[in-house]
């Protein structure tokens, strides 16, 4: 999902704003920045130009590179790049634990918690949409029936094969306890606990002969479609579109003790324009169009509402749909808040090692 590179997406953001500059900029215009790619490109058809054309107020396009620092140094000097930006959930707590974030109004929305996916809402994030960590194969390589857990993900004795995995441990740990047995359910509990960690590396390690790494969700299709590789974990997005593209419907996404996460608007402590970005986000997540933002990338509407309007056959590969959501399992935000950095310095110590 985040894949465009940020030199070119700063080129494309500064056109964005000059073009920007040639409409009368007013005092109720919002500047709203993202990751860029084909969600940013969703957004501005979907979503901008129809709010543009409806209310007036301009909206002018900026890059985020998840950097907390940044957002927090905005709200302390009161000197403020961008008024909302579509962010990861983490981003969301940790902004909200730190106090640099502004805590939504659902009143001002006219919506409650129950129009949103359970376990979705923040109090300083408001969901758009929900997307996913899967794996998928290829289908050439893979004797079917195919793998459909973890297990058998790890089991390159009946499924031989290299496996291309996120170099993180974000994601990567909970899957190494569901290849050990942990219950989806369980995965957190047994992860908050020491003897837990070591077990999730005790798992990652019976694998690690046999892992490539990736870093960006590019690299994850890539490698399968290259054959490199005859499993990989991926953002479901991204597997969608390379199973949908030429010559590529060998690769199968398994839709099973998946982890999924809510991407979100969030808005600097204190930012201005704040009315025109409550109108923003009241027109943001009406149904009709975040449904039609989630048809163009291929990720699940995270308002309830919009997903009765998504087509059955592209429903089927959203992990918001009914069959999908039931076997999967919402990542636990406070988790990664409390813990990414010791256990990133962790698992990058044990990748190094031979």
């Amino acid at each position: 999902m985040r894949s465009i590179s940020m030199k070119l997406y700063s080129a494309l953001a500064l056109a964005s704003l000059l073009a920007g500059s040639a409409v009368t900029a007013k005092a109720e215009d919002l500047t709203i920045a993202t990751y860029g790619g084909t969600f940013e490109e969703a957004l501005r058809k979907e979503v901008y130009e129809p709010f543009t054309k409806e209310t007036g107020i301009n909206v002018l396009a900026d890059a985020f590179s998840g950097d907390v620092g940044k957002i927090r140094a905005m709200a302390t000097t009161g000197t403020y790049n961008w008024q909302l930006a579509e962010s990861e959930s983490v981003i969301a707590a940790i902004g909200c634990q730190q106090d640099f974030l502004e805590r939504f109004d659902l009143s001002r929305l006219k919506l409650t918690k129950d129009d949103f996916v359970s376990g979705s809402l923040i109090d300083c994030g408001i969901p758009d949409v929900i997307y996913s960590v899967n794996f998928a194969y290829d289908s050439n390589q893979v004797p079917e029936p195919g793998p459909k857990t973890w297990a058998d993900f790890w089991n390159v004795e009946k499924w031989p094969g290299k496996r291309a995995m996120r170099k993180s441990p974000n994601g990567t740990l909970e899957f190494a306890l569901l290849a050990d047995g942990v219950p989806m359910d369980k995965v957190y509990e047994v992860l908050a606990t020491p003897e837990g960690v070591d077990r999730a590396f005790a798992s990652l390690s019976k694998l690690k002969p046999n892992i490539v790494w990736w870093e960006t969700g590019a690299q994850s299709v890539q490698l399968l479609a290259d054959k490199e590789v005859a499993m990989t974990v991926g953002w479901n997005g991204r597997l969608y579109s390379a199973a949908h593209g030429e010559g590529q419907k060998q690769i199968k996404t398994v839709w099973n003790q998946f982890r999924w996460e809510t991407s979100m608007w969030i808005m600097p402590k204190g930012a201005p324009n704040v009315d025109s970005a409550y109108k923003f986000l009241q027109y943001a997540t009406k149904p009709e169009l975040i449904s039609e933002v989630s048809k163009r990338v291929a990720n699940g509407p995270a308002v309830v509402a919009a997903g009765k309007l998504i087509p059955g056959e592209l429903n089927s590969e959203l992990p918001t749909s009914a069959q999908n959501l039931k076997n999967g399992f919402p990542m636990d935000v406070q988790f990664w808040v409390d813990h990414q950095e010791d256990l990133t310095e962790r698992f990058n110590n044990w990748v190094a090692q031979q």
